[in-house]
């Protein structure tokens, strides 16, 4: 258990459940891309646009995966979000996750939400899927302080001057006292019972709120805001999405890293013919402690040399029996999770199948396709070529199949160590 983990359990907390509303249709974020200029409209959500080489809604939820006091993670959905949400989660293959239909307003979808949560858990925390620069750090001052209160939320001082002004025709009134003014942010952490009280008290009060904090202000509850001093924007227009890109990429001039990998692995008979996450008609299979995947082996091993973090026998060594049988996806993902907490996503990969047979024209693209769509790059950023050996050596005598991967990585942000 890590020390932040004995700290909050010595304070009483108990763990939470989380909420993340993901429903809206982004209507402002899709007006925002008809300006000249930006990116061609799309029916997207706004939450599937990538950022730092992956899905928006997929970076909100890596950082609240690494929290083990989280015990359950709900997100609410529209129905036509089904499909991509399906993916993301695959890639992020965290068995906390589940769904539930979303509402019209946000209130009504942390609704939908909220009575999912298990009654296990005393906290429930808020988080909007378009804020996917939270770090873990901020995320556990919340955690922390909720002691004596009945809510806590993230917020941000407000630093510019504020003016307040009639409506009627725009006249100064004066300046409002900014030293007492917050901008509410997410996640926001309240008891459950408290919670599910508010939403019951006055369902007036449930339309009119735009957040928990404003609910729990509603019935009298004690709210208490924790502030921070990062950057933790709600993406609501392609504008955001650009500055978050490129205040992640430092003024647009990432770090570079390249990264080696090599695998190889013997064919026998019985077994699969796995490469790239894909299954290759043969008379042999690759044999292997996991399912003998040679090419993303050579991926995972090139994604760790990249970051420095050893090889993935250091990592899913075949003598421990939990990895036997793992489809090699998993360790892709699982390395790739490392290189993001990092700060480091790839952007290109390039790769070399050394086999004598079976041909594997038919099937490069396949291949190539699966490999993008699980490390979250487009198919154009991932090359697949395939080499025979002229009968020469244990892959050309049809023993062994041999991979090779080069995968280039560049730094997306610095503050994803808690």
């Amino acid at each position: 258990m890590s020390k932040k983990s004995r700290t909050d359990r010595r304070k009483g907390f108990s763990g939470a459940s989380l909420i993340v509303p993901a429903a809206g249709l982004g209507t402002r974020f899709v007006d925002s891309l008809r300006k000249p200029g930006a990116p061609r409209p799309s029916d997207r959500s706004k939450l599937f646009y990538q950022l730092g080489g992956e899905p928006v809604l997929l970076r909100t939820l890596r950082v609240f995966a690494g929290i083990p006091e989280i015990r359950e993670i709900i997100l609410a959905v529209s129905p036509e979000m089904h499909a991509g949400v399906r993916s993301l989660l695959r890639d992020l293959n965290d068995p906390r996750v589940t769904w539930v239909p979303g509402g019209k307003t946000r209130a009504q979808s942390v609704w939908n939400a909220l009575r999912r949560t298990s009654s296990t858990s005393e906290w429930v925390l808020v988080h909007d899927g378009a804020r996917p620069l939270i770090t873990e750090r901020d995320i556990r001052k919340v955690l922390r302080a909720g002691n004596g209160w009945d809510g806590v939320i993230l917020a941000r001082k407000v630093v510019p001057t504020i003016k307040r002004v009639l409506k009627s025709d725009g006249h100064i009134e004066g300046t409002v006292d900014r030293s007492v003014l917050y901008e509410a942010e997410t996640p926001q952490m309240v008891r459950r019972e408290v919670l599910l009280r508010a939403y019951k008290a006055d369902s007036a009060a449930v339309l009119r709120a735009t957040d928990e904090a404003g609910l729990l202000e509603a019935i009298g509850a004690r709210v208490k805001i924790v502030t921070h001093t990062g950057w933790n924007p709600k993406l609501t227009t392609v504008t955001d999405l650009m500055l978050a890109q490129a205040m992640m990429e430092k003024g647009g001039a990432p770090g570079v890293r390249i990264g080696i990998g090599f695998d190889t692995h013997r064919l026998v008979p019985g077994r699969k013919l796995w490469l790239g996450g894909v299954t290759v008609p043969s008379t042999k299979g690759s044999l292997g402690h996991s399912d003998g995947d040679a090419l993303l082996h050579a991926v995972a091993d090139a994604i760790l040399g990249g970051i420095g973090r050893g090889d993935i026998g250091e990592w899913f060594s075949d003598k421990d029996r939990r990895w036997k049988n793992m489809k090699s996806s998993i360790i892709v993902s699982t390395v790739m999770r490392e290189a993001k907490k990092l700060g480091w996503v790839p952007y290109h990969i390039d790769s070399n199948i050394i086999l004598q047979t079976p041909k594997l024209g038919p099937h490069k693209m396949r291949i190539r396709k699966k490999v993008a769509k699980i490390v979250g790059l487009p198919p154009d950023s991932v090359s697949v070529k395939a080499r025979t050996r002229e009968g020469l050596g244990p892959e050309g005598e049809g023993l062994a199949v041999t991979c090779q991967a080069v995968v280039a990585m560049k730094r997306v942000s610095d503050d994803q160590i808690p």
